[in-house]
C-alpha cells in the first residue's frame, strides 16, 4: 500500500515507498501538497473549458493518481499503452507525456518524431539518476507528488501562447511577408513558394515568421523559445533544434549552404544572406 501523509493523501506517483521523492526541481513541496487536497471543481459541477493531454505509458495503471489529479482540473486525459507517429498525428492535443521509466524505452529519435507530429509540448516521465534524465529534452520526475506534476503541467499550458503571429499589412489589404521566393500569409497561416504550398506545422510557421519579422537580426535560442512557447517554457533548446531541422527540410534548405535560415553557432538563428 502506498504511504500516506497525516491528511491521508497518498505520497507517491508509482514506485515503491522507499523511492518516494519529496521534491521536484523548480517547484515547492507545499504547492504540490496543497494541490492534492480537495478538487477545485465542486461535486456535480461541469467543465465548460477543457484542454487535452495525451499520456503514453506501457503500464498506465501506475499513473492513475496523476490522471485523477488532471481530470479534477478539467483536463481531458487520453491514456495509451503505445502510440505511433501516424496515430498521434491524427489527434488534437495540448500536451504529450511519454512514460520513460520502464526498461523498454522509446528511442529519442522516435520521441522527436512524436513531438513534431503533434506540434505540442512533449514531456517525458523519467526516474532520477537514469541515463534519460541527462538527455531527455523536457522531463518530469517519477516517483513524485501528482500535485507537483500537475502544477508544472498547468504552468506550461497556461503560459503556452496560442500563436506568436503578428499581422503585417502590405497596404493591399493582404497580410503577407515576402522573403526571397517565399510568401508568408500571416492571416491564413500559409507559406508558399511561387504557387506551391509548403505544409508547415504551427510551430514551424511561427519559427519562420519570427525570423522573417526580425529582418535579418540574430535571434537567440532563448528568444525564439520565448516567442513560440512563452517565457515560462521548461523545455530545453534541443526541442527548438528539432523543429528547426524539420522546417529546413520542408524548405529544402541546406544548413551547410543555407538559402533561408542560417545558424549562428553558440547563439541562435537568423535569415541567410543573399
Amino acid at each position: 500500500m502506498a504511504p500516506r501523509d497525516r491528511g491521508g493523501n497518498r505520497l507517491c506517483l508509482g514506485g515503491r515507498a522507499h523511492s518516494v521523492q519529496r521534491s521536484v526541481p523548480g517547484m515547492q513541496n507545499e504547492q504540490g501538497v496543497n494541490a492534492m487536497q480537495e478538487p477545485v471543481i465542486p461535486f456535480g459541477a461541469t467543465c465548460t473549458t477543457t484542454r487535452r493531454i495525451v499520456i503514453v505509458s506501457p503500464i498506465p495503471s501506475l499513473l492513475h493518481e496523476l490522471v485523477r489529479e488532471l481530470t479534477t482540473e478539467c483536463y481531458d486525459v487520453m491514456v495509451f499503452h503505445h502510440l505511433d507517429e501516424n496515430a498521434v498525428a491524427r489527434l488534437s492535443m495540448d500536451l504529450l507525456i511519454v512514460d520513460m521509466t520502464m526498461e523498454q524505452q522509446m528511442p529519442l529519435a522516435e520521441l522527436d518524431a512524436l513531438a513534431l507530429a503533434v506540434d505540442a509540448p512533449a514531456y517525458h516521465l523519467v526516474r532520477p539518476g537514469s541515463r534519460r534524465a541527462a538527455d531527455a529534452r523536457t522531463i518530469l520526475w517519477r516517483p513524485a507528488y501528482p500535485g507537483d506534476v500537475k502544477q508544472r503541467i498547468q504552468s506550461v499550458l497556461q503560459n503556452q501562447q496560442p500563436s506568436s503571429i503578428s499581422v503585417v499589412d502590405t497596404g493591399a489589404g493582404e497580410h503577407q511577408l515576402v522573403y526571397k521566393d517565399l510568401t508568408v500569409d500571416t492571416k491564413r497561416m500559409t507559406v508558399s513558394r511561387g504557387r506551391t504550398r509548403i505544409d508547415l506545422t504551427k510551430t514551424e510557421f511561427d519559427l519562420l515568421h519570427a525570423l522573417i519579422a526580425a529582418d535579418g537580426a540574430v535571434l537567440s535560442r532563448q528568444q525564439l523559445m520565448d516567442q513560440i512557447w512563452g517565457e515560462h517554457y521548461f523545455g530545453g533548446s534541443n526541442t527548438l533544434d528539432v523543429h528547426m531541422k524539420s522546417l529546413r527540410q520542408k524548405l529544402k534548405d541546406n544548413p551547410k549552404a543555407p538559402s533561408y535560415i542560417a545558424t549562428v553557432r553558440g547563439v541562435g538563428y537568423r535569415l541567410a544572406d543573399g
